[in-house]
């Protein structure tokens, strides 16, 4: 050691508070009793003299941590749990009503598989839910779906444990719009594709409508990607099933939702459904084939063309002068369409009814952005709508 030996640097080790706790072992070629007790009495734990068994000092420098180590507090009792059991038997109804009539102040967990979820309760009141990515009511409503799993009662110890979490609304409205929701689900469910479809909103109409959204629609869409069935759709909204499920209906019904198998997205044969966004508008459009211009109050847009409502719809084949109002828009937009499709016979039974589908012919690139522009303002206000109505 150049410098100062090891006794000076024991020396000046202990005399500093902030290294006098550590615990010192001399190695040393200096073995006679003398150096040993000089360093023993300058606070070492313990002295062992050169040549030295590596085993050994392994062991004499555990018998030092053993001993100088402070010992570990003793563990706080875990808080035991009011109550417990399994849905199945105890349904988070019954539970919601007999803590309220409790008056309990408590933290419900629940557990199915690897999903969790908690409720907080204040003197029998619902005061705040979180389940996965939902907070407040929709993390209520998406657990009074679950008709199985694990429920623990804790204290009121620490309360709220999910801090910042919404408020909600009391108890039993909250019991009867769940019951409500729970009913609705199936209904809606049976009609949006099947469990291992990958459900997907296009890119550029994805993006287009989330400039429009809330904040909750816009979380909901990004989830729309081609990489999630329905049931990872569900799982990871921040809506409850059941809204979740109504803005996949209304995306559907405006064509804007498709969908493909995972064995065609992997290259093979693919089972699926390309998304063609259309929305009915109740805006005035004017249809002029050879003879006087006709009108109608309501059409059904789309990027391609439109299908409008009329007992008398022109031949296939037959090319239309077309000119829309969009609102907010101070001139008329003026396309030439053609006759893809007609209905004039109710034996037919198609679900438009009487009319005629027509595509567009050489839209120039603002017309066509016109068109997008409407349409994908149209799908925003109508998910928009979808949220608003719970």
């Amino acid at each position: 050691m150049p410098g100062m030996d090891g006794f000076q640097t024991a020396e000046i080790l202990k005399r500093d508070a902030a290294t006098a706790p550590i615990p010192l072992l001399f190695v040393s070629a200096l073995g006679t009793s003398s150096h040993k007790v000089r360093g023993l009495d300058m606070g070492a734990e313990d002295y062992i003299s050169k040549p030295i068994d590596p085993e050994e000092l392994k062991a004499r420098v555990r018998s030092i941590l053993r001993r100088t180590r402070p010992a570990p507090p003793p563990p706080e009792p875990a808080a035991p749990a009011v109550a417990k059991g399994q849905l199945q038997n105890m349904p988070l109804p019954s539970l919601i009503r007999w803590l309220e009539m409790e008056r309990r102040s408590a933290l419900l967990h629940l557990t199915r598989g690897t999903e969790e979820g908690e409720i907080v309760f204040q003197d029998g009141r619902i005061t705040s839910a979180g389940q996965g990515p939902r907070r407040g009511d929709a993390a209520v409503y998406q657990l009074l779906t679950w008709d199985d799993g694990a429920f623990n009662i804790n204290p009121p110890l620490g309360l709220p444990s999910a801090a910042g979490t919404e408020g909600t609304a009391p108890n039993e409205t909250l019991l009867d719009d769940g019951a409500r929701r729970v009913g609705e689900i199936p209904g809606l469910r049976g009609v949006l594709p099947g469990a291992d479809l990958l459900l997907e909103i296009p890119l550029a109409l994805r993006a287009a409508v989330q400039a429009d959204l809330p904040s909750a629609g816009v979380a909901l869409t990004a989830l729309l990607d081609g990489t999630r069935e329905i049931e990872g759709v569900l799982a990871e909204s921040p809506l409850d099933a059941l809204m979740t499920l109504k803005t996949l209906h209304c995306l559907l019904r405006l064509g804007a939702l498709g969908w493909e198998s995972r064995a065609g997205a992997a290259g093979q044969a693919a089972a699926g459904r390309r998304s063609i966004p259309r929305v009915t508008l109740e805006d005035p459009i004017e249809y002029q084939p050879l003879h006087p211009a006709e009108h109608s109050q309501q059409y059904t847009l789309s990027a391609r063309g439109v299908f409008i409502q009329t007992p008398t719809p022109s031949e296939v084949g037959e090319q239309l002068l077309l000119r829309l109002q969009f609102p907010g828009s101070a001139t008329r937009l003026t396309a030439v369409a053609q006759v893809i499709w007609r209905n004039a016979d109710a034996g037919q039974g198609k679900p438009e009814g009487f009319g005629m589908g027509l595509q567009f012919v050489d839209l120039s690139a603002d017309q066509l952005e016109t068109v997008e522009n409407r349409l994908t303002q149209s799908i925003a206000a109508e998910i928009r709508a979808t949220l608003e109505k719970p």
